[in-house]
């Protein structure tokens, strides 16, 4: 029998830090789209003695190497995956650029028509130079025909490849798994009670929380009295979503500069607060393909039938539920336009609705988000570039005491910080102390490519508190599911947070009760628990901290002149971070 607790970080061979295990789930809807597995300490590769890797969920079938596909960054890496290929029975396919192909060319009258790649527009706009060092090459790992083994592993080969390869040929130090990322905002949902949850280090065991939506307790409270955020006496949960009454109009724009906000997550919504055609709303952020005219969308683009933002059922097509992360984005826009109504959204969907991105989705998206705002920087393109990029989602690392800022996706995030770009990043909701990324980035210097410390704007990861007098914040409470840590630089209340819901969610869910009109008695029902046709939720989750606090540094930037150099850009945000207060007192430093 084993005797490393699930507390232990190490594997109970070196003795180092302990950590709560996190509360945190990937549904088994995620797994499916993916192709995902669980990375499990008790049986996965190891070198020598070092300790078992922490649990996470990847794509096994893909490494996210350094370099533009076809750049002179990646052309090391490729060889020496090549080459551990032919030992190990695969063949690497990169599935982020497309190769000239004479026969496609020939056909592409009767092939659908595909976007542009990350590197063809790059190279298109002349910018490949610059995000050669920064963007990073999706790579598949296909089992060759007569192979005859167990299915292979992308952890096995990265685990070879850090054995056999030499860092200067194969920098292999900045090779990735392909990680899936949730949402950092819960609700209960179909889908999560096969899913996971880290439990006892092996595997994942029943989810963050199942059905709290369903019923009422009793049709007497929410939640037997407590309040509609059912999981704020539980550490590790952070479900409640609920439709609320709520009249508000935002406030009105002042009519000075209007800060660029980009957020990263399911979409938007309809609602009265974002009405189609404003000018502080970009839903579908675009790039255009010099070659040919046309726009290319910065993030995902989902049919009707799959989008988060629209019916909101995507998962449960049989019973009809509400995905657990329909209405995520147009929740956390509104949260950011109620602390900062001059602010221009730039809303890039990256998110599926049960609340799980690829993290090769994320990184094509903040690539595209690099090009979109150089663009802007250089005046090739009208409009002001972005000043804050919030984030609600992340990931806990496999090998947290070794993650470099050059890994995955970090390199993007790194990029836009140089460009002057603020990343506001939630911190979790797993009620531990151990990392989740990329927030956790927060603390670490900024490193770039050659290892030299480089001038860039903050990354502030943030926590959720429960809700208070605001003049009172110093003092307020941690939320129990929150995460914490000398990594977490801020806290925002993430608890009752009322916000923007698309109208036409209404999922299949009925009232507890309900009794038909009589003869001088009126009809009586409790509340529809899904009908979001009011506009407006509250939710609980650091998901909604993270847009707070970008909120509040968009609002501190209304006022100031706008900057166009990065470094001047820089200098701007950094000071107005350093000017918010950061949390309550003794939790921050």
């Amino acid at each position: 029998m084993s005797e490393t607790t699930p507390d232990d970080t190490t594997g109970g061979r070196t003795g180092g830090a302990r950590h709560n295990v996190p509360v945190f789930g990937v549904p088994a809807s995620a797994f499916r789209r993916f192709h995902a597995t669980m990375l499990s300490p008790d049986d996965a590769v190891v070198r020598g003695e070092e300790p078992p890797p922490h649990p996470t969920a990847y794509r096994p079938d893909r490494l996210i190497l350094p370099g533009l596909p076809g750049g002179q960054t990646n052309s090391g890496p490729f060889s020496e995956l090549q080459r551990l290929g032919e030992s190990m029975g695969f063949t690497p396919v990169v599935v982020n650029d497309v190769p000239d192909d004479p026969e496609r060319a020939e056909d592409a009258e009767k092939l659908p028509p595909r976007q542009p790649t990350v590197a063809e527009l790059a190279r298109a706009l002349d910018l490949a130079g610059e995000l050669d060092s920064v963007a990073r090459t999706i790579v598949e790992l296909l089992p060759v025909a007569d192979r005859l083994a167990a299915p292979l592993d992308a952890w096995e080969v990265l685990q070879r490849a850090r054995q056999e390869t030499d860092e200067n040929s194969s920098q292999v130090s900045q090779w990735s798994l392909c990680h899936i990322l949730m949402s950092a905002g819960y609700a209960s949902g179909v889908g999560y009670a096969s899913g996971v949850g880290y439990a006892s280090g092996v595997g994942y065991a029943s989810g963050v929380g199942y059905a709290s939506g369903v019923g009422y307790a009793s049709g007497v409270g929410y939640a037997s009295g407590v309040g509609y955020a059912s999981g704020v006496a539980a550490p590790g949960s952070a479900d409640g979503r609920m439709p609320v009454a709520f009249h508000l109009t935002p406030s009105t724009p002042a009519g000075h500069r209007s800060p660029v906000v980009a957020i990263l997550d399911t979409g938007l919504g309809v609602h009265d607060w974002f009405p189609v055609g404003n000018t502080l709303v970009d839903r579908d952020p675009t790039v255009e393909d010099p070659r040919t005219g046309k726009p290319v969308p910065v993030g995902l683009r989902f049919s009707a039938a799959k989008d988060p933002e629209r019916s909101g059922v995507t998962i449960d097509s049989v019973n009809g539920t509400l995905d657990a992360m329909a209405g995520h984005g147009t929740f956390v826009a509104g949260v950011v336009r109620q602390h900062c109504p001059d602010a221009a959204l730039v809303v890039v969907p990256v998110m599926y609705g049960d609340g799980a991105a690829d993290e090769a989705d994320v990184i094509e998206a903040l690539e595209k988000l690099i090009i979109w705002n150089r663009l802007r920087q250089q005046g090739r393109v009208d409009g002001p570039p972005l000043d804050v990029l919030s984030l609600s989602l992340g990931y806990y690392h496999e090998t947290p005491a070794s993650v470099g800022d050059e890994a995955g996706l970090f390199a993007a995030l790194r990029k836009l910080r140089c460009d002057g770009v603020c990343v506001v990043a939630a911190a979790g909701n797993g009620a531990t102390t151990l990392e989740f990324w990329p927030a956790a980035l927060a603390p670490k210097p900024v490193i770039d490519e050659t290892g030299r410390s480089v001038y860039a704007a903050p990354l502030v990861s943030v926590g959720a508190t429960n809700p208070g007098d605001p003049a009172e914040f110093e003092h307020a409470t941690v939320a129990p599911f929150s995460n914490t840590g000398s990594w977490v630089r801020a806290y925002r209340c993430g608890v009752g947070v009322v916000s923007t819901m698309p109208t036409g969610l209404n999922g299949s869910l009925r009232p507890a009760l309900h009794v038909e009109a009589r003869p001088g008695v009126p009809a009586r029902s409790t509340p529809d628990p899904d009908d979001y046709s009011c506009g407006f939720g509250i939710w609980s989750g650091s998901s909604f901290s993270a847009p707070a606090y970008a909120g509040h540094v968009a609002a501190a930037m209304v006022g100031l002149t706008l900057e166009v150099k990065p470094e001047a850009r820089i200098a701007q945000v950094t000071g107005v971070v350093d000017n918010l207060p950061a949390g309550p007192r003794g939790v921050t430093s």
